[in-house]
């Protein structure tokens, strides 16, 4: 019974302590704040600018944009937000190495990998309900513009909006675990950019005929069917894909944690 109250405390106390470390740094909120107000401007610029093509005028847009599909257009800003998120993620790690208070967080944790899944709990968290919060306005900013915007209860719209979230939530988890393992913002910046928006491209010139089948592997393009009303025989079904990312998250943190288990901080 002991043991248990102990665990709990522990529990509780290491889930404080990374809530307080996560609202107490300004540029949490900057990231989070910055994220959901662009994933709306975005999102208004892209339908406000539907009927002439884009901003550009022919078409032009982040990747995955179709501009005949008015729910695409208005969750558009996450092509944005999923990089700010990531890099939070992968700051919330490293400037406990720079600032050295991840020495006294392993004295208060010794077994260390609470402390990873404490920090990816709050972080979680935490940018699960403003990723929702910014999908789900930058639809009903989308709707009030936009004709032809289907409606939550159709078929896989809400999948799609709340999906937006939950990839935003992957993908700063991924962000975080790159930061545990590589231990520098640069390294793991570099790493996440490179893993959700340089491959991607470089994969788009592999032959078509085992191209595609390498593509939609990748943690973006995986996670990505998530956010399509449909997908074609080259991508997971959405759920499926969503799994595939999670699987990238899965691991990320298991490395960490591992390294973490080897390497002293």
């Amino acid at each position: 019974m002991t043991t248990t109250l102990e665990h709990t405390a522990t529990t509780t106390g290491l889930l404080r302590g990374e809530w307080v470390k996560a609202r107490s740094l300004r540029s949490t909120w900057y990231v989070l704040g910055g994220s959901l107000v662009g994933m709306v401007l975005l999102g208004l610029l892209f339908t406000s600018t539907a009927d002439t093509g884009g901003p550009s005028g022919s078409g032009g847009g982040p990747p995955g944009v179709d501009f005949a599909q008015p729910l695409t257009l208005a969750l558009a800003g996450y092509n944005l937000a999923q990089l700010a998120m990531g890099v939070l993620g992968v700051l919330l790690v490293t400037g406990e190495y720079t600032s050295g208070t991840i020495r006294s967080t392993f004295a208060a944790a010794p077994r260390r990998w609470p402390v990873v899944a404490a920090k990816a709990a709050v972080l979680g968290a935490l940018v699960l309900v403003v990723a929702a919060a910014g999908a789900l306005a930058a639809y009903a900013v989308g709707s009030a513009v936009v004709d032809g915007m289907p409606g939550l209860a159709e078929d896989g719209v809400l999948r799609v909006v709340l999906g937006t979230a939950l990839y935003l939530t992957a993908i700063t988890l991924l962000g975080s675990a790159l930061g545990w393992l590589l231990r520098s913002t640069a390294g793991a910046v570099a790493t996440l950019f490179g893993l959700v928006f340089l491959l991607p491209v470089l994969g788009g010139l592999l032959p078509g005929d085992w191209g595609p089948d390498v593509v939609r592997w990748l943690p973006s393009s995986a996670g990505g069917s998530l956010l399509r009303l449909t997908t074609t025989a080259d991508q997971f079904a959405p759920w499926t894909g969503f799994a595939v990312l999670l699987g990238y998250v899965a691991v990320g943190l298991a490395a960490a944690v591992w390294r973490l288990r080897t390497r002293d901080a």
